[in-house]
């Protein structure tokens, strides 16, 4: 994975036209705009459109206020504690493809779009696509092993890998970037800013998931990044061996507490079938789960 990219240029927000067959001009123009180096083809436009289909087919299932509910979200993948504690592992990645209200998946699929077309292009598709999900993955196991009675969806733990794999370029194309280097600062505080803003906008806010899933990327991309010999710092080897023990314990450690110590119950007896939804065992179901949050809640 190349870690340069042009001198000033925050990482995943190059510009790179990459022109898409049948979109006239001016549309493929405005796209470029909100979202540098657009194309129909990469990994990170398809992901964002089974998201947006995954939220309407939720909605579909069952919705109270225009959320899809607790229970649907669940028969969907959401992440559950006692779930995964008892071999649901799966739903350490199905989380990235369900979102919790309108809001919750416009921020998510605008910011991995702002960011991540740069990045694929930058990257490629195969290397895009793992940091991606390794990204959710660790953000959930993250999150899950804080507060394993949280029902936790979104994209947001993959989105915030992509900031951790920006900082990861950061810190190791340091010494090379010369005068870019208050640029570069300036760049990260405001997508901090920006990005910490619009989180806490979002009711229920997974923050563990989110760091959860900045660490994951700032690992891995250290890992599998393939800097020019030259551009190299003298600590690159070292720093390549630290964060693969980091994550390697990292995820070991995790996912031993949550197999091992973490609860397995409750488990919600929610109805597979969308014209269930409506009845009485799953509203009590959907009030078990929130009665359980509460408490744990407040216990903390």
């Amino acid at each position: 994975m190349a870690m340069m990219p042009p001198a000033g240029a925050p990482p995943g927000f190059q510009n790179s036209p990459l022109g898409m067959p049948g979109m006239p001009k001016e549309e493929e123009q405005f796209m470029e705009l909100i979202f540098p180096g657009f194309h129909a083809g990469a990994f990170v436009w398809q992901i964002t459109m089974w998201q947006v289909f995954e939220f309407g087919f939720s909605m579909w299932l069952g919705h109270n206020k225009a959320n899809p509910t607790p229970c649907v979200l669940y028969r969907l993948g959401a992440s559950w504690g006692p779930a995964i504690a008892r071999g649901q592992l799966y739903r350490l990645i199905t989380p990235v493809f369900l979102h919790a209200n309108l809001t919750h998946l416009l921020f998510n699929v605008f910011f991995q779009l702002r960011m991540g077309f740069g990045m694929e292009k930058q990257f490629g598709r195969e290397k895009l696509m793992l940091i991606y999900f390794v990204c959710g993955i660790v953000g959930n196991l993250m999150s899950i092993s804080v507060d394993p009675y949280k029902l936790a969806v979104g994209a947001s733990t993959a989105g915030f890998g992509l900031i951790g794999v920006w900082l990861a370029e950061i810190l190791l194309s340091w010494e090379i970037l010369g005068p870019a280097r208050e640029r570069t600062v300036i760049w990260i505080v405001f997508m901090l800013i920006s990005v910490t803003t619009m989180s806490t906008m979002t009711p229920n806010m997974d923050l563990w998931g989110h760091l959860g899933g900045a660490m994951g990327g700032f690992l891995l991309s250290i890992i599998i990044s393939d800097m020019k010999e030259e551009d190299r710092p003298e600590w690159y080897a070292q720093a390549r061996v630290a964060a693969a023990i980091g994550l390697a314990l990292f995820v070991t450690g995790s996912l031993s507490k949550i197999l091992l110590l973490g609860p397995r119950t409750p488990i919600p007896d929610c109805p597979m079938f969308p014209g269930l939804e409506s009845s009485g065992l799953t509203k009590g179901v959907e009030t078990l789960v929130n009665k359980v949050a509460a408490l744990h809640a407040a216990t903390q």
